[in-house]
């Protein structure tokens, strides 16, 4: 008897509702599990990452010849997860500098403890391995073997955008649809290039814990290391921190999309 499969887009909307469900059902009867810096919340995360883990097994064991996931505990791997973390960080660091080339400011002194800030690292380890798992891992995978890679990733990316969405509304809504959908296409290219999910992982968590836990421009209330202060009000005209964002995703989704093609370019040549 045939195995029942769902169709890849339906598989994409199942795994769409599961991570709504993993990330915010626990936030939304106990509050402390949303935090960023609270034990509770990171084990809310394990939690969630686990979950994800297991499901994407078994449904990836049920698919002949999907590719695997690259996940298994090597120092290979984790040498990726650590480049990924990295370049996580420079990207930040870039978009910091380009944005302080629009607003001036300067990083004031934060209130997050030593203990919140090694929680905040496990919570964006972790929350980015069941985001990566939930629309890097057996989603992408049966897009790509249905529709192709191009097709894969723009709906894995417009996915990812609208997991973002709760709390938003109006121009604030487009704009973290677009900014997150960007993001993911990063991490489809690092996942991609390196044949290996530790490598996205590495780039969501070091991104997420760079911007939010480290320097606090991330708009979150949580507390960080610092926190800009700015000498003027942002001009109204425009958003400079979105546009700088965006230019700096968008030049580094361009070098991952080279590196890749790059890379097949040569396992084709070494395979003559």
């Amino acid at each position: 008897m045939k195995k029942f499969r769902l169709n890849p887009v339906a598989s994409l909307l199942f795994w769409l509702v599961a991570a709504f469900v993993l990330i915010w059902t626990g936030p939304m009867f106990f509050p402390i599990a949303g935090s960023t810096t609270s034990f509770a919340a990171f084990l809310w995360k394990f939690f969630g990452a686990a979950v994800a883990l297991v499901l994407n097994l078994r449904l990836l064991r049920r698919a002949p010849g999907a590719r695997v996931l690259g996940l298994r505990p090597s120092m290979h791997n984790l040498a990726l997860l650590m480049l990924g973390a990295i370049a996580g960080g420079v990207l930040v660091g870039l978009w910091l500098a380009s944005f302080r080339l629009l607003v001036p400011f300067h990083l004031a002194p934060g209130a997050i403890t030593a203990f919140g800030l090694l929680s905040s690292l496990g919570i964006y380890l972790f929350g980015a391995l069941l985001e990566e798992l939930a629309f890097r891992g057996h989603a992408l995978i049966r897009l790509r073997e249905r529709y192709g890679t191009i097709v894969a990733v723009l709906l894995v990316s417009l996915a990812f955008g609208v997991l973002h969405l709760p709390g938003m509304t109006g121009v604030n809504a487009i704009k973290i649809v677009i900014l997150t959908g960007l993001s993911s296409l990063l991490f489809c290219l690092a996942y991609l290039s390196s044949a290996s999910l530790w490598t996205a992982v590495g780039l969501h968590a070091g991104m997420n814990f760079m911007l939010h836990s480290i320097f606090g421009a991330g708009g979150g209330s949580g507390p960080a290391l610092f926190r800009p202060a700015y000498p003027q009000p942002a001009p109204i005209g425009y958003d400079p921190a979105f546009w700088s964002l965006i230019l700096v995703q968008f030049l580094c989704a361009l070098g991952l999309l080279l590196a890749w093609r790059g890379g097949a370019t040569l396992r084709q040549w070494r395979s003559r």
